[in-house]
């Protein structure tokens, strides 16, 4: 049975979006070894054209992932289930496109170079899991990569944030690989010990 603050999820981030983008703050994370956001970032491009198309699922309010890609010269599409974080986004980073939008929805139709999901596919229940996961895959253009996090083992986790409950979830390692085979990607980082997953689309 899923937790219940799994259904609130959506609604923390729209309700102290402010409080998020002071705490997020506009900085890469580099405070632990495999956990460097710009290294991640680095590997999730390289190889990609120099302007290449990015979906980025779950964006917040932009800072500090999408616009450490912007300033790489990649086009950035963002999307958000809260209407804060994607105002702070439209305001403060003008040359990418943010929309408010719920991953566990509709996709825009055309491929992108990279997807990805930082810190943001935990946040849904594991069964929702298992149904996004292959719509992200099925957004990656031949040659594209897919990254997301994700934790180490099947389960639930509860953390606090602002005073609230806040969800996390994952699935086994042994799922996630068979979700992106099935989904014809292949395995370029296996997250089982770091929990970033980071997976590739072939040339046909």
């Amino acid at each position: 049975m899923t937790h219940p603050s799994a259904k609130r999820i959506v609604g923390l981030y729209r309700d102290k979006a402010d409080d998020w983008v002071r705490d997020r703050g506009a900085t890469l994370y580099s405070c632990a070894v495999g956990a460097d956001e710009a290294i991640w970032l680095d590997r999730f491009v390289v190889g990609l054209p120099a302007d290449a198309s990015i979906l980025d699922v779950g964006c917040g309010s932009g800072w500090p992932i999408g616009a450490a890609l912007l300033k790489r010269g990649h086009q950035v599409t963002g999307m958000d289930a809260s209407p804060g974080l994607i105002a702070h986004a439209q305001a403060t980073l003008p040359t990418g496109v943010w929309s408010v939008a719920d991953m566990r929805d509709a996709f825009p139709p055309d491929p992108f170079d990279g997807v990805l999901a930082w810190h943001s596919l935990f946040h849904l229940s594991p069964d929702d899991q298992k149904k996004v996961l292959p719509k992200l895959a099925a957004c990656v253009a031949e040659g594209g990569r897919l990254m997301f996090t994700s934790g180490q083992a099947h389960g639930e986790t509860i953390g606090q944030w602002r005073g609230e409950p806040l969800y996390h979830a994952s699935l086994d390692p042994e799922a996630y690989r068979a979700l992106l085979s099935d989904s014809g990607l292949r395995v370029e980082h296996d997250g089982a010990e770091t929990g970033v997953w980071l997976a590739r689309r072939a040339f046909l």
